[in-house]
């Protein structure tokens, strides 16, 4: 059973790789957060194994948003999981997606599902809004607000 010092740590771990990743943009540290076999899920966008790739995932999302921000809403830890609520935003400056820059700002929801194993990231499940990416970016418009314009 994990205490409340161990869930007080995982969370610590999780928001410093956040931190380093996606608010620093220290895209040459983030390996120093995860496990070698990191393996991370990203629903539609599928699975992607071992630590250089994911980093090399995270350098493009960085290097296509170069002031990307993700802000903490909520955290929850419970035995080697924590959970994070966030809103993330930035300036699509960078293709990304297969979706050339669009210099327009973007802001999406995003729920973040990570396990720890000896004190780094061994695992990731991402579920980001990304049809409001592809919207904001003005790639793509739902049926449902087309009606509107």
């Amino acid at each position: 059973m994990a205490t409340q010092n161990n869930l007080e740590e995982n969370k610590r771990i999780v928001r410093a790789f956040i931190e380093t990743a996606f608010n620093q943009h220290q895209t040459d540290r983030v390996a120093d957060h995860l496990t070698a076999d990191m393996k991370w899920h990203g629903g539609t966008l599928g699975t992607v194994e071992g630590r250089d790739n994911f980093v090399g995932l995270v350098g493009a999302i960085v290097s296509a948003l170069p002031d990307l921000r993700n802000v903490e809403q909520d955290i929850i830890a419970e035995r080697d999981i924590v959970s994070v609520r966030a809103v993330v935003e930035g300036t699509h400056k960078g293709d990304l997606l297969g979706i050339p820059a669009s210099g327009k700002h973007v802001r999406w929801d995003a729920v973040d599902v990570y396990r720890v194993a000896d004190g780094k990231i061994a695992e990731e499940w991402a579920a980001d809004d990304l049809l409001a990416f592809v919207y904001g970016v003005g790639a793509y418009t739902p049926p449902w607000l087309a009606q509107k314009s």
